[in-house]
């Protein structure tokens, strides 16, 4: 018997490192802007142990979303620097993120988050035929 390839999740995440990178990066420019949108209508959530409020935290998640974006452009233009800025961005967001929520829950998902976000990257950066 021959076993019937399954389609779905094998192919949304592997099957082309980069395609998968692209949409990565466009769902944490969504999440960034949604941080930022929902820190600012509960304020209560906004706990830090640094109580650095929303103006620090929102800036961070701003700038983060405003260079994943940059990062998305690069990728759509299949530029070499994107994949590493990538790895940048959240490798800087997981240490100020770690640094001034910690200790929270949401840190495992988002470092979970962060880490298929490297892989994938790397995984971009080291496939033949990826960029021009």
């Amino acid at each position: 018997m021959s076993e019937v390839p399954q389609k779905g999740m094998s192919k949304f995440l592997g099957a082309n490192p980069h395609k998968t990178l692209t949409r990565l990066i466009a769902l944490s420019i969504v999440f960034d802007v949604l941080a930022v949108a929902i820190w600012a209508a509960f304020p209560a959530i906004q706990w830090s142990i640094y109580r650095l409020g929303f103006a620090i935290v929102g800036a961070e998640a701003s700038v983060a979303a405003a260079l994943f974006a940059v990062v998305l452009f690069g990728l759509r233009k299949r530029q070499k620097w994107a994949p590493p800025l990538a790895i940048a961005i959240v490798v800087t967001q997981r240490v100020f993120g770690t640094y001034v929520f910690f200790p929270s829950p949401a840190i495992a998902a988002t470092l979970v988050w962060s880490l298929v976000i490297v892989y994938f990257a790397y995984r971009t950066m080291k496939t033949p035929n990826v960029h021009p």
